[in-house]
């Protein structure tokens, strides 16, 4: 019973949210409520929404990385020089290259026992670093294949092409989750690192793998990044990291570990995409919007805070007269 109602009211709370500011918006902001703005948020909302699933693994087994937004611009702007060199197909290098990086990230972490911010802020710089220097000059790295665009903006069945591939990616998360053994354990790591021992499972193989699965994300985010510019962006992606993260909690994620669901933080992603687009089209400053962020982030550690509390609360007060603990 409780954990159907923590799930329950966890992963509600994105589409909820997505709702409430739909409404806000929509009676504030003339056009917010078009069409063509609607359509511009679900071509827009894919980029973010592969980092925060990718955060989402990384969150589910008590952990974060604030290095996914230069680890996107690095892979894309790899991705967008091998597009250049071997045809356009070779913009998926970028995947390898984002796996990379959480592989590092996830051996510091899990085998080397450091810190999360400490390992992912380490790479996050270094990362920087090298994306500039890879470049030469840290200018952007232009596509040449005439595609690109077709790709990432001509619309099938209402979507561009890169975001149903996208969403077949956030699918596939979905699946390593709920039906894969190491899904499995993912969430018991999360929950009950102890057991999972137990079983005989090396608690550090599957750390790595959260932040690999991270770090693949981000490298596919890079990959669509690049086919939306045209081109890859050596300096982008600053400021990503904290709105993954804000997308994964309000989508459900636990910051305690072991609750996740990735459509929801898909959700997650689309109402930090709405709220994004709602200050834009009201013509607030960006300086706000960076605010607006920082206090969707205060009020998703809020919620988790505050969804564990009352549902203690109501477990306990559920809990039959006469029985012990």
């Amino acid at each position: 019973m409780r954990h159907l109602t923590e799930g329950g009211a966890r992963f509600l709370v994105a589409p909820a949210s997505i709702l409430a500011a739909v409404v806000l918006f929509g009676l504030a902001t003339p056009g917010f409520l078009t069409f063509d703005n609607a359509l511009s948020i679900a071509g827009q909302i894919w980029i973010l929404a592969l980092l925060a699933v990718g955060q989402m693994f990384a969150i589910t087994v008590r952990g974060f990385d604030i290095s996914v937004g230069a680890v996107a611009a690095l892979s894309g702007t790899v991705g967008a020089m091998a597009a250049n060199a071997f045809g356009l197909p070779a913009l998926l290098l970028a995947v390898p290259v984002g796996l990379a990086c959480g592989t590092v990230n996830g051996w510091l972490v899990g085998h080397a026992r450091f810190q999360p911010i400490i390992a992912t802020l380490g790479t996050l710089l270094a990362v920087k670093g090298l994306a500039l220097l890879v470049t030469g000059d840290g200018q952007a790295v232009p596509i040449e294949a005439a595609e690109t665009a077709g790709l990432a903006f001509d619309a099938v069945l209402g979507l561009p092409l890169l975001g149903w591939v996208a969403l077949a990616c956030i699918g596939g998360a979905h699946v390593v989750l709920r039906h894969l053994a190491l899904g499995r354990r993912l969430l018991m790591l999360g929950s009950n690192p102890e057991a999972l021992a137990l079983l005989g499972g090396a608690s550090w193989r599957i750390e790595m793998s959260a932040y690999q699965l991270c770090g693949a994300f981000a490298g596919l985010a890079g990959a669509l990044m690049a086919a939306r510019a045209g081109a890859g962006l050596p300096t982008e992606g600053a400021g990503m990291e904290l709105q993954s993260i804000a997308a994964a909690v309000i989508g459900g994620t636990a910051l305690a570990g072991a609750r996740a669901n990735a459509w929801a933080v898909l959700a997650g992603a689309a109402f930090v995409q709405v709220v994004l687009t709602g200050l834009n089209l009201s013509g607030v400053s960006p300086f706000f919007a960076q605010i607006a962020v920082g206090a969707v982030i205060i009020a998703s550690g809020l919620m988790d805070t505050g969804l564990r509390f009352l549902l203690s609360r109501f477990s306990r007060t559920c809990q039959p007269k006469g029985t012990f603990r």
